[in-house]
């Protein structure tokens, strides 16, 4: 089977559909696949990223330059997926191909429409989201990378519900617990050693990732236990992402804690191992999320998670992840104070879920899905 897999422009920076290409790219040949991988390739898109027309330049890039190519290599394909939904526009342009697309949310979606609160998207983002959503409507098969993705895309019309299918996301790495010697050595860098107690979230600073949330549930914690006269249960809390924000900052310094909250950035996979192995927890309060791929990396390191308990994070944490309120930072704080003696058990929960979300078997059920739209193409010949 040959298949043409359409990855991400690579300026545009989007880590977590990178990895998704990865994963695939390494795993279908393997399955038989005879795989071609293309993008569009950086054309006209200046370096510097401060030009007021860098977004328009990666457009052309993407939108124009890159059709001629993507067509002539369609032909060559049996099947052709398109890694990420927001590529949906490209659809047209492989139509006569069986084709599939992965939708990893439709979040921004429902931000075009107002349905995402304090996220006002600009006019020109309010056409991008229409293009996807025709895209979306015209392939053959919309595979979505959780149960919520596939419930919400119904929900909003986006694709008729027969060719609209759920492939759960895999592992985009080896992520695996760490022996102690290396997880010393890779984290001595950020000023950590294995004795020290943390709490570790790891994501982007958007308002649905709720890092605002983790800092208050640490500050409630450090509280706490000052009231009883104890020591905390963590004493550090380490963002792995940006910078704090001002407001956020002020408030580390207002409570007291700010020499104990770290952030760091360019982590590579080897010190994210060793950061979830030697943490005490994952805290990953978020509002929104697709799939949430922290909380099953975390697991698979051996790493305790806790997380909201809203769909999709509590349908694929398992037993081992303790489920939270992400709007209450108290109700967290007190949920890390009680698991505390299940922690040894959390982490063992967490690593036999963790090992059902396997990149060979997100592979596997993606050849399923190739295999069912050559298929249905030809029983339509």
């Amino acid at each position: 089977m040959k298949v043409l897999l359409i990855g991400n422009y690579v300026p545009d920076g989007q880590t977590s559909m990178l990895a998704f290409r990865r994963v695939l790219e390494r795993e279908l040949p393997g399955l038989g696949c005879e795989l071609r991988v293309i993008s569009p390739p950086k054309r006209v898109l200046p370096q510097s990223s401060t030009s007021r027309f860098w977004k328009w330049y990666g457009y052309v890039d993407k939108f124009i330059l890159f059709l001629p190519l993507l067509r002539r290599h369609a032909r060559w394909a049996d099947v052709v997926h398109i890694a990420d939904h927001s590529n949906g526009m490209y659809i047209p342009s492989v139509k006569t191909r069986p084709n599939v697309i992965t939708c990893h949310d439709v979040i921004a979606v429902q931000a075009a429409k107002g349905m995402v609160k304090g996220w006002d998207v600009s006019w020109t983002g309010r056409l991008f989201q229409r293009l996807i959503v025709k895209g979306l409507g015209k392939a053959d098969l919309v595979a979505c990378v959780s149960h919520l993705t596939q419930r919400e895309l119904l929900a909003l019309g986006l694709a008729p519900q027969d060719r609209v299918t759920t492939v759960l996301n895999g592992l985009n790495d080896d992520f695996t617990p760490v022996p102690a010697d290396e997880v010393a050595r890779l984290i001595a860098s950020f000023g950590l050693s294995p004795e020290d107690k943390y709490l570790i979230h790891v994501g982007w600073d958007l308002d649905r990732k709720n890092r605002r949330g983790v800092l208050q549930a640490f500050i409630a914690l450090e509280e706490r236990a000052a009231a009883r006269g104890t020591p905390a249960i963590v004493q550090q809390l380490v963002f792995v992402g940006p910078e704090l924000s001002p407001e956020m900052a002020e408030l580390a310094r207002k409570h007291g804690v700010a020499d104990r909250v770290k952030t760091v950035q360019n982590v590579s996979h080897a010190e994210l191992r060793a950061l979830y192995a030697s943490a005490t927890a994952l805290l990953f309060p978020s509002l929104q999320e697709g799939f949430g791929w922290p909380l099953i990396e975390a697991q698979a390191c051996g790493c305790p998670v806790f997380v909201s308990d809203l769909a999709p994070m509590n349908e694929i944490g398992g037993e081992g992840a303790e489920y939270v309120n992400p709007e209450d930072p108290v109700a967290m704080a007190v949920s890390i104070e009680n698991a505390v003696p299940r922690l040894a058990e959390m982490r063992r929960l967490g690593l036999e879920n963790a090992a059902h979300y396997t990149a060979r078997q997100m592979a596997s059920n993606y050849v399923a899905a190739y295999e069912r739209v050559i298929a249905e193409r030809k029983a339509r010949r």
